[in-house]
């Protein structure tokens, strides 16, 4: 991840090279793309302690003695 001063330098030179409507349609596109990742990333880790939270209480019905699904011939994963 680039330092402060590298960012700063890097809009320096962005508003040389393009004028300010584009600089912000860049700013906003760049932003539209991170709201988009951190929506990605919200929502598997949701799934994962989805995940987690299905897979520990099957390990506490085990730890408690639950009939095993594999004991009745029918195993469901």
């Amino acid at each position: 991840m680039p330092d402060s001063d590298e960012v700063e330098r890097k809009i320096r030179e962005m508003l040389l090279e393009m004028g300010e409507d584009k600089l912000l349609a860049k700013f906003e596109e760049s932003i539209i793309g991170l709201d988009e990742r951190d929506r990605m990333i919200s929502d598997t880790m949701e799934e994962m302690i989805e995940e987690i939270d299905r897979l520990l209480e099957r390990l506490d019905d085990l730890e408690d003695g639950a009939p095993d699904d594999e004991e009745d011939g029918s195993c469901v994963r």
